[in-house]
């Protein structure tokens, strides 16, 4: 690949149907210019889109290599004097054939180019540079490069510090920050949050993930003294009985299943939690209440009735912080190809002069709603009134 004369390389032909959904059906590699440095691109065709990698020489060399065989199994490089293809079969046998090209076909063979692609997205969290919990949680290898069966979680992990640098974004630059995630699981999101907060963004924080299961606090703890991290804790306890230190800025809660979801936001709400981050999981309390007689064309097929009853809890729960103080929008977390758990409820609490005059349209529009199906309080609504967030007032207001 070092040679001025190499053209293109193509891996082609997945070695199995989990990796040409994750990886792609072929890679096209070529030579760019970047920063009038020469890299390597490496461009995976994903059903009709495509992904692009930058390396350098020696990186996607190694890339190659890690590539070819295990994940796809045909690798053809070009270049202006000859063509080299690698061939393996179902078995893992692999075969080589050189071919050099003849002075009519070197007459008709594409001249090397390099062009300057200096524009090209890049994701905030790169493959290609090592990043220690990534490798620690085994999504990355030791020389930086995403493991193949691991690029959907890698794309989801990008996908979400694009939210979390859009909320930091708009709080003030000088703020220390205090982020809990609510049920962080395996933390590979918190510990993506971290990074991105303290490596690249330059932050001060506190970070704290809560998880009830202890074996996985503990995993996660672990990792921390491994990695000599700073500022980041995890603790084994139910939501409701944590208790900041200080003035959280980010709560967090992802998948959190059915009304946990609820509890969490309640909790950030009654925090003032400048910025909440909800990405609900399994809805079940509203698709349980809703009568099939009140809407018999949804709720005589099943799955209709689940996925409506979903929608309508998403939405009543984006309303519901509306009426409380903040700014809502409901948006795509990732692609449906990756999970069909891909709903992000964001909410910024607005400024004091907003709160001051709040637009009663979204309680009419909350009160309608419910009319209409003839809900009673779902759970959210319930903990709201119970923290003396949510009032009747705003009824007689209205």
């Amino acid at each position: 690949m070092q040679n001025a004369s190499f053209l293109k390389a193509v891996l082609s032909k997945p070695a199995s149907k989990t990796v040409q959904a994750e990886v792609g059906t072929r890679i096209d590699v070529r030579p760019v210019l970047i920063k009038q440095q020469t890299s390597y691109q490496f461009t995976h065709r994903i059903g009709t889109q495509e992904r692009h990698e930058n390396f350098t020489i020696n990186s996607a060399a190694e890339r190659i290599l890690e590539l070819v065989g295990g994940v796809f199994r045909d690798l053809s490089v070009h270049t202006t004097t000859e063509q080299l293809t690698v061939r393996f079969s179902r078995k893992g046998v692999g075969t080589t054939t050189r071919r050099t090209l003849t002075q009519a076909d070197k007459k008709s063979a594409a001249k090397p180019v390099v062009k300057s692609h200096d524009k090209q997205r890049q994701y905030l969290i790169p493959d290609g540079t090592p990043v220690p919990f990534l490798i620690q949680t085994g999504i990355m290898s030791k020389q930086g490069h995403v493991v193949a069966k691991h690029y959907k979680k890698f794309r989801q992990i990008n996908r979400y510090v694009e939210f979390i640098k859009d909320v930091v974004d708009q709080l003030p630059d000088d703020q220390h920050l205090h982020v809990v995630d609510f049920g962080c699981g395996k933390s590979y999101l918190t510990f993506a949050t971290h990074y991105l907060l303290t490596q690249t963004m330059n932050r001060s924080v506190t970070m704290v993930g809560l998880d009830r299961r202890a074996d996985v606090v503990s995993t996660c703890n672990q990792i921390v003294k491994e990695l000599a991290l700073q500022d980041i804790t995890f603790e084994a306890t139910d939501i409701a009985d944590y208790k900041p230190s200080s003035k959280v800025n980010i709560a967090v809660s992802l998948h959190a299943c059915d009304t946990a979801t609820d509890d969490a936001i309640a909790v950030a709400v009654q925090w003032q939690a400048d910025a909440i981050l909800a990405v609900p999981c399994c809805q079940h309390e509203l698709a349980a209440l809703l009568p099939p007689s009140q809407l018999p064309v949804i709720s005589e097929h099943g799955i209709l009735h689940e996925r409506f009853s979903s929608l309508a809890t998403d939405a009543i729960r984006a309303n519901l912080l509306e009426n409380v103080g903040y700014n809502t929008r409901v948006m795509e977390f990732i692609d449906t190809e990756h999970t069909p758990k891909n709903l992000l409820i964001r909410g910024i609490r607005r400024t004091s002069s907003q709160r001051d005059s709040p637009d009663r349209q979204y309680w009419r529009h909350f009160k309608a709603f419910s009319k209409q199906l003839a809900l009673p309080p779902l759970r959210l609504q319930k903990k709201l009134e119970e923290y003396g967030l949510l009032t009747a007032e705003q009824a007689e207001n209205e």
